[in-house]
């Protein structure tokens, strides 16, 4: 047996190893998968500690806070549905069971490494970020119960069930914690739809379809700037009620 050691190996130096076992491939390739532990001290967070909220959509990945604004363009949406259409035309095309079994997870395979491979691009830039304007907090939307309700569309209510959202929020705070980084979960209710200066409804703005404008003092912008600084600042709201209750 070989046991194969590269570059990406040496991110686990001074790591201490843990559980190990043997994993028999399909090719009969045997590989070692071993977990590492490392232990990370998390700065203490206080409302002076500097946030940078991440708002997950079909297609795009935004983060920022009071400061700045950036999207990661993940095109998620677009990918499953290029790779559902094609799965779809192998049904109907290919007509040997074992042939169609094969080319169905062939295609399942790639479209699940192609976003995990956007999944991990989209964490390393936020973090690095984050690294560069001293945040200590990542500030996500709890969407745990998002499978759970029903949108109304048969369309929506699917593609919201491929979209592996969480998927992404495991994986960026893995990466945050690792780099010793706070990861905050908030109530996503009304985080897109209210004012982040005086919670007053949100409607289009009439100057552009991206554009929002309040109904009460009249704050018009961007919906990407909306949705990273309504979670910003309820995450602050919420931890100075757990500090006073």
């Amino acid at each position: 047996m070989r046991l194969l050691h590269g570059r990406y190996h040496e991110r686990f130096e001074g790591m201490k190893p843990g559980e190990a076992r043997l994993v028999l491939k399909k090719d009969g390739s045997l590989y070692l998968n071993v977990v590492f532990r490392q232990a990370v001290v998390l700065p203490e967070m206080d409302t002076d500690a500097k946030v940078i909220a991440v708002d997950v959509n079909e297609n795009a990945i935004v983060y920022g806070n009071d400061d700045f604004v950036k999207r990661f363009e993940t095109n998620e949406g677009i990918i499953r549905t290029r790779y559902f259409l094609k799965r779809r035309r192998i049904r109907s095309k290919i007509r040997g069971r074992g042939l169609r079994a094969r080319l169905l997870e062939k295609y399942r395979g790639r479209e699940r490494r192609r976003v995990r491979e956007i999944y991990h691009r989209a964490a390393k830039e936020i973090i690095n970020k984050a690294r560069e304007v001293g945040a200590t907090v990542i500030v996500m939307e709890d969407l745990r119960r998002l499978n759970e309700e029903d949108k109304g569309s048969r369309g929506l209510n699917g593609r919201i069930h491929c979209w592996s959202y969480k998927r992404f929020q495991q994986i960026l705070e893995y990466q945050a914690k690792l780099h010793g980084l706070n990861v905050k979960y908030v109530d996503p209710a009304y985080t897109s739809s209210l004012c982040p200066v005086c919670g007053g409804e949100l409607d289009l703005s009439s100057n552009g379809h991206r554009l929002m404008k309040c109904q009460r003092c009249g704050l018009e912008e961007d919906r990407d700037v909306i949705a990273v600084k309504n979670p910003v600042k309820r995450h602050y709201e919420e931890y100075i009620n757990t500090e006073n209750p």
